[in-house]
């Protein structure tokens, strides 16, 4: 009989989770959007007579340390966790002096809503984000 130590999973607070993580379509643990996902198994949630049980899952394969360990921004349009080197910079918050915040975007929403790049703008603009068409997902003109 061995006293290996197996890693138990963190405990969570369902008081303290988003709704889409509640609901399944967040990661319990790292908060992004599954779409491959593993049970945690029911966590109960309330108390007393309304007490229930929230069934919790989370990244397969496991999202761990990985998105933890690592520095990220978040995505724009999505709101996804995106790693700095794939965070590709769109644009700037709009704020009454000056640019705000700037803002990044993952590869799937650059296609999806065809931003184009920061460094891609041209010289004269404010800075906010810029599309290839005129609004995003514009039908294309007959």
């Amino acid at each position: 009989m061995g006293t290996e130590h197996i890693e138990e999973p963190p405990a969570i607070d369902p008081e303290r989770l988003a709704i889409n993580q509640l609901q399944g379509l967040n990661c319990a643990l790292c908060k992004a959007r599954l779409y491959r996902a593993r049970s945690l198994g029911p966590v109960p949630m309330g108390t007393g007579a309304h007490a229930d049980y929230v069934e919790l899952y989370a990244c397969e394969p496991s999202c761990g340390a990985t998105v933890v360990a690592e520095p990220h921004d978040w995505c724009h349009y999505c709101h996804d966790p995106i790693l700095a080197p794939a965070a590709v910079p769109i644009g700037y918050r709009p704020r009454a002096s000056g640019p705000g915040r700037l803002l990044y975007a993952d590869a799937k929403c650059r296609i999806a809503y065809r931003v184009i790049p920061l460094d891609q703008h041209p010289d004269s603009t404010d800075g906010r984000p810029r599309y290839r068409d005129r609004e995003p997902f514009a039908p294309p003109s007959r």
